[in-house]
């Protein structure tokens, strides 16, 4: 007899807005692989706040399903379309991209539910007592990213770094799911040496005391004209960044280009020599990998999900985290060797490909969500038969769980 052919997994990705953003552009091209893998995959937005841009960017077989929540409203009125929607899409398991999200699952859908934590964990534990955990909808934007997470039946780490964090200082056991984007979509740099001065980019939220925008700023300004550096993104950092370029007279060498669409990110890192991530705090590192995909050689700062990333100086170089005058020299030392920056950047790309596509990723998703729904079917409530011939009962029995083997970064 031919084998009963598999159902589909109906799985929906749960996520407050789609704004520019690496987690933002990931979440598109999980959702699209997911689909192309043959899973019934949709995407429910709650805060009406969206790019036109990163919608058109959905596979026509992912479902795009809309709550209309206006951002940081306290309304709970937007539930009723919210679990109206759960209710009709009558997903397997709902994918949580943000612990804080938990609060606004109705509780009879809450044991389908698995977590992504998409950065280091931060916060606190909601405590087991009190009115917000009567009510956790009263705690929406509160207690860090980690607020729920302990109540999630599944959770996800986006990097070693962060499931060792989140276990130490939280005592919450997760599953390592790499980040992943399409390699194949990036320009390839090739093999032509550096520009005089070198061209360095970084892609990333100007958030200065997370993402280190400061630091490379400093560093670029004590080259003197070495090298320049332009910064992709947006974010509150931008008149202090301007500010700090002012002060150090580095405004020859530093040029501020605000947001781009995934597509034209992808055609531009191939115009540069190096990429920068002098990251303060970073979960992962998506654009990274996105530079590494692309060919261009790129520096991170230590003991950081982008160094994971590089798996050290293997595939990329690294500063100690939070020191401009370090990062300085490790450029100074990048444009005197520019062709060993090259040989790693070549081997790069195979590694990127081999690990972070965003189809490895999506397949390790789909994985912890058959874990997740053989612990939904093996908690049933069975009926037996007493020995004596009385009457029956009902006995509730849990299957052991089966441990899922993690799959590491490395």
């Amino acid at each position: 007899m031919p084998p009963t052919p598999t159902k589909p997994i109906r799985t929906l990705h749960l996520f407050w807005s789609l704004t520019f953003g690496g987690i933002e552009t990931m979440l598109v091209n999980i959702a699209n692989a997911q689909a192309g893998a043959g899973a019934r995959v949709s995407v429910l937005l709650i805060n009406d706040l969206y790019e036109p841009t990163l919608l058109d960017g959905f596979s026509n077989k992912v479902r795009l399903l809309r709550a209309g929540r206006k951002r940081h409203s306290r309304s709970p009125l937007f539930l009723l379309r919210l679990w109206a929607l759960l209710l009709r899409e009558r997903p397997q398991v709902i994918h949580l991209h943000g612990s804080g999200l938990l609060c606004v699952v109705p509780w009879w859908m809450r044991r389908r539910c698995c977590c992504t934590l998409h950065d280091m964990p931060e916060g606190s534990l909601l405590p087991p007592k009190g009115l917000k955990r009567l009510f956790p909808l009263l705690d929406i934007g509160h207690g860090g990213n980690v607020r729920f997470i302990h109540r999630v039946p599944r959770v996800a780490a986006i990097s070693g770094a962060v499931r060792d964090a989140l276990l130490a200082d939280f005592g919450v056991e997760s599953q390592v799911v790499c980040n992943g984007i399409l390699t194949s979509a990036f320009k390839r740099r090739g093999l032509r040496l550096a520009g005089k001065p070198l061209r360095i980019v970084m892609v990333s939220r100007l958030v200065h005391d997370k993402k280190g925008q400061d630091l490379l700023i400093e560093a670029v300004a004590a080259l003197r004209g070495k090298a320049v550096v332009d910064f992709v993104g947006i974010g509150e950092s931008l008149p202090y960044l301007q500010e700090l370029t002012r002060r150090l007279g580095a405004e020859p060498w530093v040029r501020f280009l605000g947001s781009r669409t995934q597509a034209e990110v992808r055609d531009l890192l191939a115009d540069y020599d190096l990429f920068a991530q002098p990251s303060r705090f970073e979960g992962f590192g998506l654009t990274v990998a996105e530079a590494m995909a692309a060919g261009v050689p790129v520096v991170v700062s230590r003991g950081q999900g982008p160094e994971e990333v590089t798996q050290g100086e293997c595939y990329g170089w690294t500063f100690t985290n939070g020191s401009a005058p370090e990062l300085a020299e490790l450029i100074a030392h990048i444009i005197d060797h520019y062709p060993a920056a090259l040989e790693k950047a070549g081997r790069a790309i195979e590694h990127v490909r081999r690990t972070y596509d965003v189809g490895v990723t999506a397949d390790n998703y789909l994985k912890v969500y058959r874990s997740l729904i053989d612990k939904q079917n093996n908690m049933s409530i069975v009926t037996a038969q007493k020995p004596n011939g009385g009457g029956k009962y009902l006995v509730a029995t849990l299957a052991l769980e089966r441990r899922t083997s993690e799959r590491r970064c490395a």
